[in-house]
């Protein structure tokens, strides 16, 4: 059982989501990427006025809502959802004693969310607080869809709206009924077109509600694909949150096998999305002998920007290590500027796509993110920042779908004009978006020239700590620090501790304490990232470790001293 308090330091807005058994029965994982998640709300965009050029405008007067958020394509879209049942496997809501669900042996119940194109599309666009209306008529399910329901839409405030349901004010109230009033591009159970069309799985990622990404559902709909989500709980009924192992993946699988049911959908050709948690359930479903899918699509994993020395991934790094023969479907791997890729490098067999995207924190890679910042922007109390940053954001998500659509037409759908344009990089920069195909059999970027104009890529950068001696990269770092200060280099607190917990993990102390000294000079705290790693109670030989390095790196601190003779005693 992991710590309730700890918890809530590290990811608030995520544990205030969960209702009171689910706090109560978080498990390792859940605890562990919330604290990696704890890292991505001190990435707040730090460029807006370069990257403001880029947006072509995107900041004009005109209100953040006065568009839709995607420009649909030449369908229109409906949208139905369905309760079907798994006969395979059993199921028990276990924080309650199956009050909820399963009291008696019970097969696993399977919300189907379905976006997919339609023959006519006229009708009243759907709101988006319709999602969340999954109740059902049969007596075995009314319950739970009710307490999913209400979870989700938990989820929905505390993501969107800062705050539990149950917490808002009046006026916190009306703001978020007006969200979720806001019209979507889905017309309710509208008529699908002829087909067939190829079939995309969507997984939400941890603590998230079932649509947290509704608006690239809907627009992939809209382009010709029918795209199936679910709630994904956990299959040992602790928690409502997703699971994440193999109960996602046989949920995966189960509603590939519902769509070929349906004459309208293609499941011999199926792309596989996921955001955060959401993708790594994806990347190991993909991982194992037998998966379905065709192409993978990895929203901000927050694995990327980690060494594969950091204990908290270990897990997914022995998995993903353990299936790299078995990993061969081409992926679209996404994350921000800072992102050093080190997992998704080792996948040599597949064709790999990175994609960087500045100005987004890590829900902003979904839509539930830009929900949020159109409800800040809409605030009468709102500073004249947020508008700028709430259209930037707007417009790198947009740019970010783009891409998402490009490479399941070039993957899934086989169009090789696009799969030729995907292969075309646009160089790295911290400042706009950027791509950079990854053939098969390559582990590595280009060497970083050392008489480069401009300073190392991350990936490039953390290269250069692979080797003894770190002279070379200190060099880089001391020689762009004037010209070039906001690079991820010199201000991602997870790149430079990454760096320096792998080399003291090797041995390597002096080539450690070189680098913490240049690191010293600059607006990165890696002292305090290892205190903050160091407080999951439940894991005290971790947090003594963590500590320790930090004490070894800077014995003269007072705070770290005292953290580590507290937890010493304890």
């Amino acid at each position: 059982m992991r710590c309730q308090a700890l918890f809530e330091r590290q990811s608030p807005r995520f544990t205030a989501a969960l209702g009171w058994p689910e706090k109560a029965l978080i498990g390792a994982y859940d605890l562990r990427m919330g604290l990696a998640l704890r890292w991505f709300g001190l990435l707040t965009p730090v460029l807006l006025p370069l990257a403001f050029s880029w947006a072509k405008g995107a900041a004009s007067a005109r209100p953040v809502s006065a568009e839709p958020l995607l420009a649909p394509g030449r369908f229109g879209v409906g949208f139905r959802n369905f309760w079907e049942f798994d006969e395979g496997r059993t199921y028990c809501t276990a924080f309650d004693g199956g009050e909820t669900y399963g009291a008696e042996k019970s097969p696993r119940p399977v919300l189907v969310l379905q976006w997919y194109p339609a023959r006519d599309a006229h009708g009243e666009p759907m709101a988006h607080g319709a999602y969340f209306s999954i109740g059902s008529d049969h007596p075995r399910l009314q319950r739970f869809a009710d307490v999913l329901s209400a979870y989700a839409r938990n989820a929905f405030a505390v993501y969107v709206m800062d705050t539990p349901e149950a917490e808002l004010d009046d006026a916190g109230r009306a703001e978020m009924e007006e969200a979720l009033a806001e019209p979507t591009l889905c017309v309710a159970g509208a008529e699908p077109a002829a087909g067939p069309f190829p079939l995309v799985v969507y997984h939400g990622g941890l603590g998230s509600s079932f649509e947290d990404n509704a608006a690239l559902c809907a627009y992939l709909a809209s382009h010709g694909y029918v795209v199936l989500g679910s709630a994904f709980p956990r299959a040992d009924g602790r928690s409502l949150n997703i699971d994440g192992f193999h109960g996602s993946a046989e949920d995966v699988q189960f509603l590939v096998r519902w769509a070929d049911a349906h004459a309208f959908t293609d499941a011999r050709r199926v792309g596989l999305v996921g955001h955060s948690a959401g993708a790594q359930a994806m990347l190991r479903f993909a991982a194992q002998p037998g998966c379905v899918g065709d192409a993978l699509v990895l929203l901000d994993t927050t694995q990327d920007y980690y060494s594969l020395a950091i204990p908290f991934f270990e897990p997914l790094v022995r998995e993903i290590t353990d299936g790299i023969a078995t990993l061969t479907k081409p992926m679209l791997v996404a994350a921000n500027p800072a992102a050093m890729f080190a997992l998704c490098d080792t996948l040599v067999n597949a064709e790999r796509t990175y994609v960087t995207v500045p100005e987004l924190e890590h829900n902003d890679f979904i839509s539930q993110g830009q929900q949020r910042l159109a409800r800040i922007t809409r605030s009468p109390e709102v500073g004249p920042a947020e508008p700028v940053k709430g259209e930037l954001a707007r417009a790198h998500y947009r740019t970010l779908c783009e891409c998402v659509l490009q490479f399941l037409d070039a993957t899934v759908r086989g169009r090789q004009e696009v799969a030729a344009h995907l292969t075309n990089p646009h160089p790295w920069s911290p400042t706009t978006p950027c791509r950079v195909h990854v053939p098969c059999g390559v582990s590595a970027p280009e060497p970083y020239d050392p008489g480069s104009d401009a300073p190392p890529t991350p990936r490039q950068f953390v290269r250069l700590f692979m080797r003894p001696g770190v002279e070379e990269a200190c060099l880089a770092l001391e020689r762009f620090r004037e010209s070039a200060p906001r690079s991820p280099i010199y201000t991602d607190v997870m790149l430079a501790g990454s760096m320096l917990y792998s080399m003291i993990e090797g041995g390597r102390h002096d080539d450690a304490a070189l680098y913490y000294a240049v690191l010293k000079k600059m607006p990165v705290d890696v002292l305090r990232w290892f205190a903050e790693l160091s407080e999951d109670e439940d894991e005290p030989e971790q947090a003594l470790h963590f500590l320790s390095v930090a004490h070894h790196l800077d014995p003269d601190d007072a705070d770290i001293a005292a953290k580590l003779r507290s937890t010493q005693v304890s």
